[in-house]
Order: structure tokens, then sequence, then C-alpha cells
């Protein structure tokens, strides 16, 4: 909240330095102050990066309007080691040193060459953090299935999520916190009306801001500030890791909020009733905004009620219903979690964990057949994660399909070589299943990796029982029976063992 309240503050001093009225600068700071659209970057303490990048990024360019060489460059480069989102932060700059040279005034321009400076310092950073400058190769295809459709797909979409995210700040009526698959299905065609209305939308940005060349410098400034400051994270210029996400406007909304201040502050000075019906329109403006960020607050108190609330506004979101799933799952409610779990694969089906999420309840209310087949999707899906394997192999073995037990206690064994006891019962099964030699081999790599734990212990006894060193075998058994940390139920087996033992 301090932090929100010191951009705000910073808007004030952006916007006054920007416009000619002085009512342009309060009322874009008071709607940038209560705009609902900001509740994702201000509730939300992960949103934390987007404050401290407009901050820093704001405190730049009234700097840089001060011809402040060192302190200029210097909060850029915070602002672009808070988000990377702010990285065209000196175009604007330049926008405005153009509007201002048109004037007649004189613009720092050596300050440039401190941005440059700064900025290569931020990517060398950034490639020393990551490995290389890499962009989004990473990027998961549920949050972005843009990244992952071709240049031409994911710019005609990008089109559309900016005339999207533009009506979101003129008329924010409906704010919800996840956009990824498939919450905004992707534009594939040049007869989709969704690219005309995002090429109508960028035309018009760009010819609002020709028109304003030579009138209005705030609408100028206005304009130029959302087009450059979203154009990073708008999947325009490159892939990103989201396709469309609420606190990615924040910034950028300082444009839209000082367009709406300079034309409110125009209007008031056009005679007293039209200073009176701005007056009661920025009341009644500001009252709805406050209304509409108050309202939706309470929805980002934790991932359960984020979830359940948002699923009922973004029912084609994968993820949102994934985690409406759990939610209701860990509250209990195991049918409405089920249902929910069902939606979310019907949209995505490869959706590994949700597979996994499902086959617990599954299992639970005795449905084993399908629970097996979640099991083995999820498997299949996501290998690495040793899981579905651990849940996967004592039911097929327990259900005589033993060679798929195999499997799946091979697969979970290499997934996680760190579970002892997952492997214990893997060199076990092999036993069971005629293959000794095998079995020996995993019991006794257990044995030597841990031969002070019970785990080693048991697998030792147990290579030693298969060898037909019994002698060797009780004394092992007896020793786990003795010792203090060995789980009751451990322990019951290795009592068991060792009583049966001839």
């Amino acid at each position: 909240m301090l932090l929100h309240a010191g951009v705000c503050a910073l808007a004030w001093f952006a916007a006054r330095r920007a416009g000619v009225f002085y009512g342009t600068a309060i009322l874009a700071s008071l709607l940038f102050a209560v705009h609902p659209v900001h509740v994702e970057a201000v509730a939300n303490v992960a949103g934390r990066a987007e404050l401290l990048a407009a901050g820093f990024a704001l405190a730049a360019w009234l700097a840089h309007r001060r011809s402040q060489r060192i302190l200029a460059p210097a909060l850029y480069l915070l602002a672009v080691l808070s988000k990377e989102g702010a990285v065209l932060a000196p175009l604007l700059f330049l926008v405005d040193d153009l509007a201002r040279r048109r004037d007649g005034e004189r613009p720092p321009w050596r300050a440039y060459a401190g941005y440059a400076a700064v900025l290569a310092v931020a990517l060398g950073l950034r490639a020393a953090a990551l490995g290389g400058l890499r962009g989004a190769e990473d990027a998961v295809f549920m949050d972005n299935p843009a990244a992952f459709a071709g240049p031409a797909v994911r710019i005609a979409t990008a089109l559309w999520v900016m005339a999207k995210g533009l009506l979101l700040l003129v008329w924010p009526a409906r704010l919800v916190s996840d956009y990824s698959f498939d919450a905004i299905p992707l534009v594939r065609s040049w007869s989709d009306p969704r690219l005309l209305g995002g090429i109508a939308t960028a035309a018009l940005l760009v010819a609002v801001g020709v028109w304003t060349w030579r009138r209005s410098r705030p609408l100028l400034l206005g304009l130029a500030a959302f087009a450059v400051l979203l154009l990073p994270a708008s999947n325009l210029l490159f892939p990103v890791g989201t396709l469309m996400a609420e606190r990615l406007l924040y910034l950028p909304s300082f444009g839209v909020c000082l367009v709406a201040g300079h034309l409110g502050a125009d209007l008031a000075r056009r005679g007293r009733p039209a200073c009176i019906a701005t007056l009661v329109a920025t009341v009644a403006l500001l009252g709805l905004g406050a209304a509409g960020t108050i309202t939706r607050i309470p929805a980002w108190n934790d991932n359960a009620a984020l979830a359940l609330t948002d699923v009922k506004l973004q029912p084609r979101s994968a993820k949102l219903q994934a985690g409406a799933g759990i939610a209701l799952h860990a509250s209990g409610r195991d049918a409405e979690a089920e249902a929910a779990y069902r939606q979310a694969l019907a949209l995505w089906p490869d959706y590994a964990q949700i597979h996994y999420n499902l086959a617990l309840l599954l299992d639970k209310r005795g449905a084993t057949d399908e629970a097996i087949t979640h099991l083995q999707r999820a498997g299949r899906i996501a290998p690495g994660n040793p899981q579905p394997f651990k849940l996967l192999a004592p039911r097929l073995e327990a259900l005589g399909r033993t060679e798929e037990a195999l499997a799946a206690y091979a697969a979970g064994s290499a997934a996680d070589p760190r579970d002892l006891p997952f492997r214990f019962n893997q060199g076990r099964a092999l036993l069971a299943a005629g293959k000794t030699q095998a079995g020996l081999a995993v019991l006794e790599a257990i044995g030597k990796e841990m031969d002070k734990s019970y785990v080693g212990l048991l697998a030792e006894a147990l290579a030693l029982e298969t060898r037909g060193d019994l002698e060797g075998a009780r004394v092992l058994y007896a020793r786990v029976v003795q010792l203090p940390s060995v789980p009751e139920g451990v322990r019951a087996k290795a009592s068991a063992r060792l009583a049966g033992l001839p």
C-alpha cells in the first residue's frame, strides 16, 4: 500500500510536468490511485515488482526532465532491475523531448548515453543470473499459448489483447486473475473480428497520436505512455511469459489516466456549467473506481478465494478450474472438486498435475481402474515427476499387473533416486517377480548408500535372506526392530520377517 501511495504521488508529479492544466495532474493521479485494475499489482504481494518498476520509471522521467544526467539513468536502472517491462521508458522520455524541442525547449540529449550504458549493465546482470540472455523460450504453454503458435498468430492475438487491455482500463467491470489457456482463444484467421478490432485499436492510437503532435502535449504523452510502457509485455515484439495479466497494465495505465485527466481538466475550463458537470462526473468516477477496488480486494485473500471467485467469471481458464478443484479438494468437497478437475482436463488434456489430483480423488472413492489411467497419463506427460509413479506402482502390483508395476517402480526411482523406501519396494517387487539379480542389485545399492539407516539395514537383510544367509538376515532384522526411530509400520513388518525365518 505504501509503495502504491508513493507511485501515485510520483504519478501526480509526472502528470504535472506533462500537463498544461493543474487539474490534469489532480484528476490523473486520483484516477490512478483508485483504478480497480491495479488490485492485482497492489493486493497481491507478488505484484511488488510492478510497483517498484513503475515508481522508479516515473522518478527517472522526472529526473530526466530536470536534466539530472546521473540520477535519471540510475533510477532507470533500478526500474529495469525491478521488472523488465520498464525497459522502453527512455522511448517515452524521447517523445517528451521531441515535443519539448518543438516548443523551443532544450532537452537533455546526453542523458540517452547514460540510459544505453545502464541498459547494458542490466542485460549483463540478467545474463549472469540466468546463464545467458534468455527470453521466453522457457514459457509454459498454458501461460502463453501464443508463444508456441508462430509469429503471425502471436501478433494477431497480441493486437486483440492490447485492445482488450485498453478496454479494461476504460471500463474495468470484469476483473479476473488469469487469462491463460484457454481464457483468450488464439486469433488464427484474418477474418476473425477480434483481429479487426485489434488493428482498429492500434490504428486509432497511431492516428490520435499524430493528431495530438502539434495540438496537445498531455494527450500525446498519455498515448505514448500507454503504448510504449505496454509494448515490452504485449507479445507484439517477441513472445513473453504470459498472454495477458492485469498487473502488466499497472504502469501503462498511467497514460490512460493522464489522457482522462487532461480531457476532464480541459472540459472544466469551458465555463461554470461545464465545470460543475465535470466535478460531478469526477466524483462519480472516483467513487465507482474506489468501490470497484474495495469490492475486488477480498478475492486476493488467498489462492482458494481467488480461484473460487474468478472461475465463475473465467470458466474457460484451465488454471482457474484447476485452482478451484484444489481449493474444493482441500476443504473436503470431493464431488465439486472432481467436477472442477474434469473441467480443467477437458480444457487442457495434458494437465499432468490435475491428472494426478483427480487420481487421488478417484482412488479415495474406490475407482481404482480410472485412477490408474489418470496416473499413467500424468506419468507420460511429466516423466520427471516421481509422484504419479509412487502412487501407481503399488496399486498395479496389488492388482497383479506385475510388468506395469515394475515399469512404474523403475520410472519413479529414476525420477527420485533419493527416495530409498520406494527403491526398497522396487527391489522387493523385482524379487517377487522372479527377477532375482535385478532385485539384489537394487537392494545392495541401497545398503551401500545408507548402511546405518533402517532402510539400508532392511535392504541388506532382504538381500542376505534371498542369498540364503538367514543368520545374517536375522541379525539385521533384529537391529531394525530395536532402532528407536523406526516407523511402527516398518517395525511390525521387520518383526514379521524375523519371525518368519527358519
